[in-house]
C-alpha cells in the first residue's frame, strides 16, 4: 500500500511551488521584496554555480585542448612538409651548383689543352681509411687505358690502374705506394713525390740538393722527364715546408696536394701514355 506524505510536507511543497510561480510572474518587477528574494536566491545558488564551473572547467578545457591540439598537429604537419620540400629543393640546388662547378673545372684543363681527355663521374670513393682508390663511370669503351693520368682543374689526382668496358679504378696520389716525378717550379730541381696517406701531405725526398732554397708556397709540377709516367707541367701541389733528409744528403720537401680529395665529383682522364 502506497504511503502518502504527511500533510505538513504536502503543505510546504505547495507553498514552495506557489512561491516559485509568483517569483516568475513578478520577476520583471523591481519590487524591493522581490529584489531581496532574488538576491537571497543568488546568494544561495552562486556558490553552487561556481562549484559546477570549477568541476566542469577541466573537462571543458581538456576538450578544447584536444580539439585545438589536433588542429595544431595538422598545421605542424603541413608546415613540416613545406619546410622539408623547401630544404630538399635548396639541397638539390646546392648540390647541382657544386657539381656544375666541379664539372667546369675538369672540362678545360689549362695545363693540358693539347691533350685529348675523357671526363668521367666518380661513382665510388675510397672504401676504407686504408683505401686510396676511386671508381669512375668510363672505361675502355671511352678509350681509357691502364696508366693514363687522371686530373682535375686543380691538378694531378692519380692514374688509372684497372679498367673494364664501362668503368675504371683510379689510384690517388695520396696512396703511400704512389710515385710521381716532380719539378720545383722556382728552382727547377727534380725529385720524386710519394703519398703519405689520406689527409696527409706528399713528401719529395730524393735528388734535391740540401743547399736548395725552396720557399713555402712554391709550386710543384710533374717533371715529364724521359719515360715519365706523366706529361710535364701538371700541378701537383705547393710547398708547405722543408727539412733535411736522412743523412743530410738531400732536402726533403713537404707538399700540400693541389686537389681536394674530399670532394671529387668528376675527373678528367688524359689520353696520354709514356712513349
Amino acid at each position: 500500500m502506497a504511503i502518502s506524505p504527511p500533510t505538513g510536507s504536502r503543505t510546504r511543497l505547495a507553498i514552495v511551488v506557489a512561491a516559485s510561480v509568483t517569483l516568475v510572474v513578478v520577476g520583471l518587477q523591481d519590487a524591493p521584496v522581490i529584489r531581496d528574494v532574488r538576491e537571497g536566491a543568488a546568494t544561495v545558488t552562486d556558490p553552487i554555480a561556481g562549484a559546477v564551473e570549477t568541476v566542469t572547467s577541466p573537462v571543458r578545457n581538456a576538450w578544447h585542448g584536444i580539439t585545438d591540439y589536433e588542429d595544431l598537429e595538422n598545421e605542424n604537419a603541413e608546415l613540416r612538409e613545406q619546410l622539408e620540400e623547401a630544404q630538399g629543393g635548396e639541397i638539390t640546388s646546392s648540390d647541382a651548383e657544386r657539381q656544375l662547378a666541379d664539372l667546369s673545372l675538369v672540362l678545360e684543363l689549362p695545363y693540358a689543352t693539347d691533350l685529348p681527355k675523357v671526363v668521367a663521374r666518380v661513382v665510388s670513393g675510397p672504401r676504407s681509411n686504408f683505401s686510396h682508390a676511386v671508381q669512375i663511370d668510363k672505361g675502355t669503351d671511352a678509350g681509357i687505358a691502364v696508366g693514363m693520368p687522371v686530373a682535375t682543374g686543380a691538378g694531378l689526382a692519380g692514374k688509372v690502374t684497372q679498367v673494364t668496358a664501362s668503368s675504371a679504378t683510379v689510384d690517388l696520389i695520396t696512396d703511400p705506394e704512389f710515385r710521381v716525378g716532380v719539378r720545383i717550379a722556382s728552382t727547377g730541381d727534380l725529385g720524386t713525390a710519394r703519398g703519405q696517406g689520406r689527409g696527409d701531405p706528399l713528401a719529395v725526398d730524393s735528388s734535391i740538393s740540401p743547399r736548395a732554397q725552396v720557399a713555402d708556397g712554391t709550386g710543384v709540377v710533374t717533371s715529364g722527364v724521359d719515360r715519365s709516367a706523366f706529361p710535364p707541367g701538371i700541378p701537383v701541389g705547393t710547398v708547405s715546408s722543408t727539412r733535411p733528409g736522412s743523412g743530410g744528403l738531400a732536402l726533403e720537401v713537404v707538399v700540400e696536394p693541389a686537389v681536394d680529395f674530399n670532394r671529387l665529383s668528376y675527373l678528367s682522364v688524359l689520353k696520354w701514355q709514356p712513349s
